[in-house]
């Protein structure tokens, strides 16, 4: 298949589309990240972060 004038070939055209892809769904899995991380944490989520590691902390 000729793409620009240059031979291509399929595995060529299916190596570049994952690539894509992949930069696509990074991209937006990053940007989501950020965009929950904006909301500060509730007073119910520290408290219960706090008591997670206080149960840690008495196991050993």
């Amino acid at each position: 298949m000729k793409i620009f004038g240059k031979f291509i070939f399929p595995r060529q055209i299916i190596l570049f589309g994952s690539g894509v892809l992949f930069l696509a769904s990074t991209t937006y899995d990053v940007h989501r990240s950020i965009k929950n991380n904006e909301t500060p944490t509730s007073k119910e989520q520290i408290e219960g972060l706090e008591d997670y590691i206080r149960s840690f902390r008495r196991s050993p």
